[in-house]
């Protein structure tokens, strides 16, 4: 995957029942989130591979194992800032908008989420509503 440059390229392969089983994680979930966050600190990873990364994080980090989503989460906060670059680089609003969601979720100073938003928010696609 971080080899990837296109979408198609950047879709995970093989990782049905080895790390997800339909609408639930194995274990695996939090290895393979740390090296997710670990791609995402390399700059050089294309923006479909990003996404891809984001996109999948996304998906530990809701899982509804309590203990493996907090696993998760716990593999992404190690990240965090890596999460903040992804968002202010301007990049991608997609890739953007999943890294807010995460930060949003992982995210220990909620008034730093507030402010991240302020200041990004044109960043960001416009459809995007903060329900709190």
């Amino acid at each position: 995957m971080a080899r990837a440059q296109t979408r198609d390229e950047a879709r995970p392969r093989n990782i049905e029942f080895h790390v997800l089983q339909e609408s639930w994680a194995t274990p695996t979930v939090v290895p393979v989130a740390r090296v997710l966050m670990a791609g995402l600190a390399d700059r050089s990873i294309s923006p479909a591979a990003r996404n891809q990364f984001l996109d999948l994080l996304w998906s530990f980090v809701i899982v509804d194992d309590e203990d493996l989503a907090e696993a998760c989460k716990d593999a992404v906060r190690a990240g965090t800032w890596s999460l903040y670059e992804e968002i202010l680089s301007g990049g991608s609003k997609g890739s953007a908008l999943l890294a807010y969601w995460l930060v949003k979720e992982v995210e220990t100073a909620p008034t730093r989420v507030e402010r991240l938003l302020q200041v990004t928010r044109h960043l960001l696609p416009e459809d995007l509503y903060d329900e709190d």
